[in-house]
């Protein structure tokens, strides 16, 4: 059993494949043996040999007889077992992503390392399935969940930054301090890759901001102007630096009291630069 933590390498993915394999061989002949050898498999401490687990199992002929099982182990009291098995539904359900969504949306609390990077790849390989879930989850009562549905959301800033502002704005005035960090690292993320998009939002969710959204928006523009003094020579003539401190300047002479206190404050960060 593979214990380090890490990637493996080529021969022990290989080595391990062929256990899991073997393991469902029995399981043809003698279930509850082979119930044994699948758990026992199924509790690899190592993240990607959990993956490898559940993906061998799931393309295997046996899948299909294995889906009980595997929903049993998403129950598990053992960590490792429960996250095989979200790794098996993931590849099971390769061409009905809106499955794994649905178990993922269940199961998000109990195997959170690989339901993030579970939704971080989904962003990327389903944007538009994630749109449409990811709006749902920002209106649950668990603020867990409200967090999670950021998580891989600024992956699909290029294609689409007037959906994730749009995103931003439905959820800017939540009141968990776990969703405002999200709210300021997707803003901090976005902006710097798209600016010119940005930024026009940012300056009308400040002229009716309370304090709470107030402070959220400086903690990414304090952060944005700050990376200015950081930028080296080549991506200063970019378009990040010239819009961040067009904006700031314009905000200064702002009719919007919000946006013009903003502006200044930000003004004293920049000004030597």
């Amino acid at each position: 059993m593979v214990n380090k933590i890490g990637r493996l390498t080529d021969r022990e993915e290989k080595e391990l494949q062929q256990e899991t394999i073997a393991a469902l061989e029995i399981y043809k002949s003698n279930e509850k043996k082979g119930t044994k050898k699948i758990e026992e498999l199924a509790a690899c401490k190592n993240y990607f040999g959990r993956e490898i687990v559940g993906k061998t199992a799931a393309n295997s002929e046996e899948k299909d007889n294995l889906e009980d099982l595997m929903r049993g182990l998403l129950d598990s009291k053992i960590y490792t077992k429960r996250a095989t098995a979200l790794f098996f539904f993931m590849y099971f359900y390769k061409k009905q992503p809106e499955k794994m969504i649905e178990i993922v949306s269940e199961y998000y609390d109990s195997i959170k390392w690989e339901a993030e990077n579970i939704m971080d790849q989904f962003w990327k390989d389903y944007p538009q399935l994630m749109k449409q879930n990811m709006l749902k989850w920002i209106e649950s009562e668990d603020e867990r969940k409200r967090s999670l549905s950021f998580h891989g959301l600024e992956n699909f800033s290029e294609k689409d930054p007037h959906f994730v502002m749009e995103f931003i704005t439905k959820i800017i005035d939540d009141e968990s301090l776990e969703v405002q960090k999200k709210i300021t690292h997707t803003l901090i993320q976005i902006a710097r890759s798209r600016p010119a998009e940005v930024y026009p939002y940012v300056q009308e969710l400040l002229k009716d901001a309370d304090d709470r959204r107030v402070k959220t928006i400086w903690v990414s523009m304090k952060k944005l102007a700050n990376s200015l003094k950081s930028t080296n020579s080549k991506e200063k003539n970019g378009d990040f630096v010239l819009l961040t401190k067009n904006t700031i300047k314009d905000w200064r002479s702002d009719k919007n009291k919000k946006v013009h206190i903003m502006g200044d404050k930000l003004y004293y960060i920049i000004k030597n630069i």
